[in-house]
Order: structure tokens, then C-alpha cells, then sequence
């Protein structure tokens, strides 16, 4: 989940440390653009996910799905 803090070489550096840790997928997610970058590598997205879309956890997590704008909507309590 990126934070307004991060900057994009810091993003980088740290997809770059995972994959080269074993990390097979990441997502950065970007909460106020309400999108989701996925990574199978550090050196560029795969796919651009927007609301209307879902995501999942291929063969990394099997079974996992989600709708990107189940991810974006704010809780009622």
C-alpha cells in the first residue's frame, strides 16, 4: 500500500529486494488513485487494475480473489 510518503525509487528498491528474496507477485496498491499495479517482476507492472476489475492470487495464492473496489470502498460502522 503506498503511502504519500513513498517516492518511486523507494517502491523500486523494495520490489526489487523482494524478488530477489523469492517473491513471485506483488500488488502496489495506490489507495487514493483506487488502482493496483501487479508485479511478477521488479522491473515493470504486468497489469494495471482499476475498480471495475478484480484481482488474485494466481498460483501464488490459489483461491484468493477480490474486487478492486471492495478494497476501495470506506467501512460503515
Amino acid at each position: 500500500m503506498l503511502s504519500p510518503d513513498n517516492a518511486v525509487e523507494e517502491i523500486h528498491d523494495k520490489l526489487v529486494e523482494y524478488f530477489e528474496n523469492g517473491t513471485r507477485l506483488a500488488w502496489i496498491i495506490h489507495p487514493s488513485e483506487h488502482y493496483i499495479l501487479v508485479y511478477r517482476s521488479a522491473q515493470e507492472p504486468d497489469c494495471l487494475l482499476k475498480s471495475v476489475d478484480s484481482f488474485d492470487g494466481e498460483n501464488v495464492i490459489p483461491g484468493f480473489t477480490l474486487p478492486v473496489a471492495d478494497l476501495f470502498q470506506k467501512p460503515s460502522f
